[in-house]
């Protein structure tokens, strides 16, 4: 009984007489009922290749015999939307969603249907890749003795599919992961996944999501893996994706574009936000300034602790950005700060300028990353506001945002939200 396209694939295939007329080169399966069915097998013979329909074949027994001589057997042609098992499937790669990554299928899996053969499956697993090779049997034998059998990675194909139908380019294949499914992942495991596929594959998942998501899932990624996405991207969608990032993150993606495509994306995207942008790609990289985010909570001395809140109820601003409340005055000049903790503990009618702390650690736009990373160690800080030349609140530096920085490339996965501490 044939499990595995690998046990198809070489096949001897012989006439109503039992002598040979060729081997087994590729199978076409169709797609149209809940699982493809198999429906013909190209045959190599001396003379060329020939698609035999699968029904013409024994494939339920040890040897595959034709039903009639091979110039009596009609030929069945894969049609356009048919996958070609061989080239199109084996060897190509797809998304596990469960495990977050990109694997390659190494076999097909088989099993008998009401109407022949369905493919219910991709095998991804070593030991497909043993049985393709043929040494399956003794490595899986010395694998058991030792304790540690090899096993199947079986993934059903109802969660994979053809992104092109075959042709003379061949056919890819991919996870079918709907919608509403990979938008419960979490965007860190989304862009561990984007990051293992073409630049074309990591369009169409980006594509894929909605513009939250995929905001978020581009903030996980690597700047230079964000940005070739970003530019694939037509303008109206690139630019709500920006629009929806943490400034610096959209920043540090339009930094790694050409200066023509970055210029066109902020031309696209919404004035005020584009103005955050560029105002902070006007920094150097590794400096305060180009560390830094807009986004941030201001307030007047004069404010009551209720208005503040109220004011932050409004703002609803991200986590990482409501650590502290920074006070400045009517020249946006930084004068106090207040962590969040001290404004839900303040009498509601307490002016804010009466319960602020005023001896604020701080940095200048343009100091160095390490100079920041010493204040933070020093002080034991959430963030660190930025200033300008004038003493103006510009931005701040989150500690994420510092870490991540300071990180090998390799371990730059955007931080967890920390909690903003009550002591």
């Amino acid at each position: 009984m044939i499990k595995y396209l690998s046990e198809l694939l070489g096949r001897p295939v012989r006439g109503p007489d039992g002598l040979p007329v060729g081997r087994i080169a590729d199978a076409a399966a169709r797609q149209g009922g809940r699982l493809p069915l198999l429906v013909s097998v190209l045959v190599s013979t001396d003379k060329g290749t020939l698609w035999v329909p699968a029904r013409e074949l024994s494939l339920d027994s040890d040897e595959i015999r034709l039903s009639a001589s091979l110039d009596q057997v009609p030929s069945e042609e894969p049609l356009p939307e048919d996958v070609l098992l061989r080239r199109d499937v084996l060897d190509k790669q797809i998304v596990d969603v469960h495990d977050y990554r990109v694997v390659r299928v190494n076999d097909v899996r088989l099993a008998e249907c009401a109407e022949g053969q369905c493919i219910v499956g991709v095998d991804a697993s070593l030991r497909a890749l043993l049985r393709r090779a043929g040494v399956a049997a003794p490595i899986e034998a010395i694998a058991r003795l030792v304790g540690k059998p090899l096993h199947s990675r079986l993934i059903a194909w109802d969660d994979v599919e053809t992104l092109e139908p075959s042709g003379a380019g061949g056919g890819r294949i991919r996870l079918k992961v709907p919608h509403e499914k990979i938008a419960r992942l979490h965007p860190a495991d989304i862009a561990d996944i984007v990051e293992q596929l073409d630049p074309q594959q990591r369009t169409e998942i980006i594509e894929a999501l909605d513009v939250e998501t995929a905001a978020d899932t581009i903030e996980e990624m690597e700047d230079k893996e964000a940005a070739e996405v970003i530019e694939q991207l037509e303008d109206e969608r690139a630019a709500d994706i920006l629009e929806e990032m943490e400034p610096d993150d959209a920043a540090d993606v339009l930094g790694d574009l050409p200066e023509v495509r970055s210029e066109e994306l902020l031309g696209h995207m919404e004035p005020e936000e584009a103005a955050d942008v560029k105002e902070l790609l006007a920094y150097a990289e590794g400096t305060a300034g180009g560390l830094m985010t807009t986004e941030y909570v201001a307030v007047r001395a004069d404010m009551t602790a209720q208005e503040t809140i109220d004011h932050l109820r409004e703002l609803a601003p991200s986590a990482e950005t409501v650590y502290y409340v920074y006070v400045v005055d009517e020249d946006e000049r930084l004068v106090g700060v207040l962590s969040l903790r001290d404004l839900i503990v303040a009498d509601p009618s307490a002016r804010i300028g009466d319960v602020m702390v005023r001896n604020v650690r701080h940095v200048s736009a343009h100091d160095h990353a390490d100079e920041i990373a010493h204040v933070f160690n020093r002080y034991n800080l959430l963030a660190l506001p930025v200033l300008d030349d004038d003493a103006r609140l510009v931005g701040i530096v989150t500690v994420d945002d510092m870490m991540e920085h300071l990180l090998p490339p390799e371990r730059r996965r955007k931080l967890p939200e920390l909690a903003v501490e009550t002591d």
